[in-house]
């Protein structure tokens, strides 16, 4: 089986499963007992979030951890959202790029119920967002910006210094960046001092699934998103999946540590693979913005699912569109916001790679590519 879906979900290191073995086994208690072996598991709490913290560069204080990156979007547009409303009641416009998952935009009538006016970010058609539009949209009324770090979709890296810069002149305004995506090869992104919130999911990064990260710099007001016993400073309350905690904050030294190498390798892949599909006369979304772990193609006429399916056939497996969406069918979001036709976006799948993926699976896809489009030529 080749495995190309790992924006939808990448697989566990081994390293990392054994910790999170190593951690159920030996510090099971509850890191809210009093005992000594709740003190300890509250130790190994500390030092996760510590070791996140570093290499997000934020403060200790700033890093909260959830059940996902979809909780953790969810915690944003809501308790965060409603708290900053308290301090500035006149700004009502929410502004979100037109790119998002649907962890965000599937919270917009949410928002609109609560009287928000929301407005979305236009993006160009290489899927990043369209600056000068953004530009026009920054004023006071402004509470909230949510963009993304990497699309899920198509792979569009986010000019997210710039937008720092035009946000620069609005510090009132908070920014939300969901970077899910972008620790693969992107994480030096994340370190942009103007960011005010950030949410990531550890199973995008060969950790397990159950742990997300929500970092909030100590500006950002929120009211409690999880009402409980108190746990993350009374903010998220439930007991914490310690072992999932100190697994997925190792998994993000590790995506840390081999960064660059992971970068280069992965970038040479994806040419590869550009190659081989434009050979065999597929249309590439995004090929010069995307992040080197993702690539967006469509063979036009064919249905997207039909061509999941041929590929599966072969031992490949691949996806149409965003995990959350695909069996829905829904509309290709992303490429309709870049102006992609729906008689084309409807033949779009992805293919996803990971620090995992190896030049012998890219050499046997390039095979498969031109055995799959034989089919239907």
């Amino acid at each position: 089986m080749l495995y190309f879906d790992n924006s939808a979900t990448t697989m566990p290191d081994q390293s990392v499963l054994d910790t999170y073995l190593q951690v159920s086994k030996e510090y099971f208690a509850n890191p809210s007992s009093l005992h000594e072996l709740g003190v300890k598991s509250k130790k190994l709490l500390e030092q996760a979030r510590s070791q996140v913290a570093e290499i997000l560069q934020v403060k200790t204080n700033e890093v909260y951890f959830t059940s996902s990156g979809t909780e953790a979007n969810n915690w944003v547009l809501q308790a965060v959202v409603r708290e900053l409303s308290k301090h500035r009641p006149n700004a009502k416009r929410i502004l979100i790029s037109a790119i998002e998952h649907p962890s965000v935009y599937e919270q917009i009538n949410l928002l609109l119920s609560e009287n928000y006016r929301i407005e979305r970010i236009s993006v160009n058609p290489q899927g990043e967002i369209d600056l000068p539009a953004l530009q026009e949209q920054l004023d006071s009324d402004v509470l909230l910006i949510s963009t993304m770090a990497v699309n899920n979709e198509v792979g569009a890296v986010q000019p997210l210094e710039q937008i720092a810069e035009l946000l620069a002149k609005h510090p009132q305004i908070i920014w939300h960046v969901d970077a899910v995506q972008a620790v693969t090869t992107q994480l030096s992104l994340l370190h942009n001092s103007r960011i005010d919130a950030m949410t990531l999911s550890g199973h995008k990064f060969h950790a397990g699934r159950g742990t997300g990260i929500l970092t909030l710099k100590q500006k950002v007001n929120t009211q409690p998103f999880i009402y409980g016993g108190g746990q993350e400073k009374g903010l998220r309350s439930s007991t914490e999946n310690l072992a999932s905690i100190v697994a997925t904050a190792k998994a993000l030294r590790l995506a840390s540590t081999k960064q660059e190498a992971v970068k280069q390798n992965l970038a040479k892949f994806r040419r590869s693979l550009i190659e081989a599909f434009e050979a065999q006369n597929w249309q590439v979304f995004a090929e010069a913005s995307a992040s080197e772990h993702i690539l967006c193609v469509a063979y036009p006429s064919i249905p997207g699912e039909v061509l999941v399916h041929a590929f599966e056939t072969e031992g490949v497996m691949i996806s149409t569109t965003s995990a959350c969406s695909s069996r829905k069918h829904q509309v290709h979001s992303t490429l309709k916001a870049m102006g992609v036709p729906d008689n084309i976006s409807e033949s779009a799948v992805r293919l996803s790679m990971s620090s995992l993926t190896t030049s012998t699976q890219v050499n046997e896809l390039i095979k498969i590519i031109e055995k799959v489009t034989a089919k239907f030529a």
